[in-house]
This record gives structure tokens, sequence and C-alpha cells, in this order.
């Protein structure tokens, strides 16, 4: 071989170790095959969600609290409930909080999945929105700024997907908050009648957990959706034999 072509493979060599990601100096694996597998990964994830709640710009992993999130819009139609909403400028805090309390792998050839139980104490969302719609006999159509307090949210991060080349291809996250408290405010929702806004939050304060069990399933499908998306760009650049040895 002559010097030059030396010199090539050498440079595409280095290129391609530079162009290699690394797992963060902070986030340790566990081996699959160990006794404590379960309990390995539950630790891992716990001392390494510091690192992640930053944002990890190599991974084009924003800030995780507050997570920032410039605009959305969904459509609602159910019983005597329907409308649009718009939100814009949204910032969630409380994700810093979070505890992890069990992790359950599990491989089936080439399909793995993680089940993380997570308890959040509290979080706080805020931002402005723009609605229009029906509640009833009542026209709803206003904007302003809003505000959403829970406290004691637990979930269970069902993560699955094939491995497809040395890599974790998220398919499906699916979650399904439990909320044991809800307060909602929000500044105009009836175009100027305060009258109306002051009894659409008592209404809505009081009748949450309805609410949000009607809404439920289309926030299922939106955040399976986005979560998978937004892991992905971080599996994708690791070696799943490197993640989870």
């Amino acid at each position: 071989m002559s010097f030059q072509a030396v010199v090539v493979v050498a440079l595409c060599a280095a290129t391609l170790v530079v162009g290699d990601y690394q797992l963060p100096a902070t986030v340790k694996t566990c081996k699959r095959d160990s006794d404590d597998f379960s309990s390995c990964l539950r630790l891992a994830i716990q001392e390494a969600w510091p690192t992640f709640v930053p944002g990890l710009p190599e991974f084009d992993i924003p800030s995780l609290d507050p997570y920032y999130t410039e605009s959305y819009s969904m459509e609602h139609e159910s019983g005597q409930l329907r409308g649009k909403i718009s939100i814009a400028d949204v910032r969630l805090y409380g994700l810093a909080k979070s505890r992890f309390l069990s992790v359950k792998p599990e491989m089936d050839g080439d399909f793995f999945r993680l089940e993380i139980d997570v308890e959040i104490p509290k979080l706080l969302i805020d931002g402005d929105y723009k609605a229009e719609g029906s509640l009833a006999t009542f026209k709803i159509g206003g904007k302003g700024f809003f505000n959403i307090s829970m406290e004691n949210v637990r979930t269970t991060w069902d993560i699955s997907g094939h491995v497809v080349n040395d890599r974790w291809v998220v398919e499906h996250f699916k979650t399904v908050p439990t909320i044991s408290s809800m307060k909602i405010w929000f500044s105009d929702l009836f175009n100027g009648n305060e009258e109306l806004n002051r009894a659409a939050l008592v209404f809505i304060n009081e009748y949450w957990p309805l609410v949000y069990r009607t809404m439920l399933p289309k926030l299922i499908e939106m955040w399976d959706t986005y979560l998978s998306e937004f892991t992905n760009r971080f599996f994708s650049k690791i070696p799943f034999s490197t993640i989870f040895p």
C-alpha cells in the first residue's frame, strides 16, 4: 500500500472516530445478563437524569426543565365539549424532580422493551393560548395566558421497539399519567366576559378529572408520536450494545 493510501485510510478512520457519538461520562451501563439488570438500570437512570435535564445539544435534546414548546394546536370533540385550542411559548417545570421507582426490561429476539415507573412531585405549565368552540350552550372564544399545576403525578413509561443494525428503534412510547390534584387558570376564555370566565374556572377546577379522562385518549396518541421521535434522537446515535452491553 502506498504512503498516500495509508494517509487516506488513516484520515477516514479518524473521521469515523470523531463522528461517533459517545455516551456522556455520567451515564452508567448495565449488563443484560446480570442478575441485577433491573435494579442496575433504575439506579443508572436516576443518577444520569441530572445530565439529561439541562439538555444534550449533541443529541438534539433541549433543556427538560423548563421544557419549552414553541407552539401546538389541538382539536377536541366529545359530548358537549368541542373546540380547537392553540398554545404558544409554553414552559413545563418540574421534570428535574422526577423519581424513578422501578425499571422492567424485556428482550424477545430483536424486540426490546422498557417499563419505567416514574413519580413527579409537582408539574407547572404556563404559556399563551387561543381557543374557540363550545361547552354545552356556551360559546368559547378567547385568548390570553394560562397556567396549570399538578401534584403527585405518577406514570409508567412503556418504551418499545426493535433493534435494527445495533440501534434501538423506539416505535412506541406510551404513558398514561395519573394525577392527584390539578389547578387550572386562564385569563379570558369568553372574549372579555369575566363572569363567564370565572364560572368556567369554577367548573373546570371542580370537574377536571372528568375533562382529563375525556381528553386522555387523544393525549396518549399525541404523546406516543412525539416522545417516540424525541427518544430516538438519542438511541439512534448510540449502538444498542453500548447502552445495554
